[in-house]
């Protein structure tokens, strides 16, 4: 049975594989400096640009030192696991930050098979903002990427840069054939590297120092929680920030790994593997009503029974399966949660479809909460208000 998600996954996937029939002369690959990194070490990834072409000189864009406007080059992290593509997250595209010597991206010539290798830096909070020229530094996601084996890709997307509007004709889906009059074909959401693998350890310290955060590790004998304040015992409120059972020197278990975020005003993850290491079960969420920004869940087949996530419109979404695939529930909710439209797949013994009941909900209502709209769910207590 048709629905929203399944459509949007059917439209992404035709779209990558029309882009991946269009010949990309110019290649982006990504690579590290070592083969695993400590939590909040700075790390290096090295961004080998080759001309593919055996007979043509073509021009591909260099970064240069910049204090706003649009990253030429951004990472992108996706989960580990192997039954299905999370987004855990991804750097912000524009570029905010204060350099003394500001420029713009240049164009490279390369001659036919010639290589550049340029470095990009993760982590590099030291040279973040206090190095006058350090272009390759102002890279990260806005949160702490903790002990973990992880997924990295790289996108080169030069659209709204003029430089690389010069040189490039930009094409998505609907269109059949790019445009033909001597600039080379890019698509509109730039081009994507391939995916490696990127590990990071926990240390043996008790005190770690991640995005220029630092944070005080204490541990229960089983689990290690990290706090941004120096807690006298454990808990679990807003300065508990992560949560893990990953021994030092390790990056991942063979089984029973335990993943928990609490980023505030931000979002919260939670993650339940397989002793396979893939995805059970992913939450991203907020602590307000509707609370999931993404969700998936899996049942002890590998089979997908719940999908949730936050549409482009900000309304939200959910599906939940049936064992064998069938569509049993499909949720929208506006922004706020106010009005939820439930739709129930009806079917007879055998399985086959026989109608669909739809009603409508109001799980949430909007209060006030120090001078912010928030939306909580109905039959809690309202004095705040």
């Amino acid at each position: 049975m048709k629905h929203s998600a399944t459509l949007l996954l059917f439209v992404l996937s035709i779209k990558l594989s029309w882009a991946s029939l269009i010949y990309q002369p110019i290649g982006f690959t990504l690579s590290t400096a070592k083969e695993w990194y400590y939590e909040g070490e700075k790390i290096t990834f090295l961004i080998t640009i080759t001309n593919q072409d055996k007979e043509r000189t073509l021009p591909v864009l260099l970064p240069h030192s910049q204090n706003t406007g649009q990253k030429l080059f951004y990472l992108s992290v996706y989960d580990k696991a192997n039954n299905t593509l999370v987004l855990r997250y991804s750097e912000n595209k524009q570029l905010i930050r204060m350099v003394n010597d500001t420029g713009s991206v240049t164009i490279k010539y390369l001659k036919p098979l010639e290589q550049v290798v340029i470095p990009i830096y993760f982590n590099d909070f030291e040279n973040y903002t206090n190095f006058p020229t350090q272009n390759a530094s102002p890279h990260h996601f806005g949160v702490p990427l903790f002990a973990g084996i992880y997924k990295i890709n790289l996108t080169y997307n030069p659209k709204g840069i003029p430089a690389g509007d010069s040189i490039y004709n930009y094409y998505d889906i609907f269109e059949k054939v790019p445009k033909v009059n001597g600039k080379q074909a890019m698509p509109s959401n730039g081009q994507l590297s391939p995916m490696i693998e990127l590990k990071i350890k926990r240390s043996t310290d008790t005190l770690s120092c991640i995005n220029g955060q630092n944070y005080y590790i204490k541990t229960d004998g089983n689990r290690y929680y990290y706090f941004t304040e120096n807690v006298d015992k454990i808990t679990t409120d807003a300065r508990c920030i992560h949560i893990t059972n990953l021994p030092a020197e390790t990056c991942s278990l063979p089984k029973g790994e335990y993943f928990y975020n609490q980023f505030p005003d931000q979002f919260n993850e939670y993650i339940e593997r397989f002793d396979d290491g893939d995805i059970r079960e992913y939450r991203k969420f907020t602590n307000w009503c509707p609370e999931y920004l993404y969700t998936e869940r899996y049942n002890d087949f590998k089979q997908k029974i719940n999908y949730e996530l936050q549409l482009p419109d900000k309304r939200f979404y959910s599906v939940v399966y049936h064992q064998d695939g069938r569509t049993a529930k499909e949720t929208y909710c506006s922004e706020d949660g106010t009005l939820c439209t439930v739709t129930t797949y009806i079917y007879n013994k055998k399985d086959e479809f026989l109608r669909k009941r739809t009603e409508q909900i109001e799980p949430c209502s909007v209060v006030i909460i120090d001078n912010k709209k928030r939306s909580v769910k109905r039959g809690i207590n309202l004095e705040r208000n």
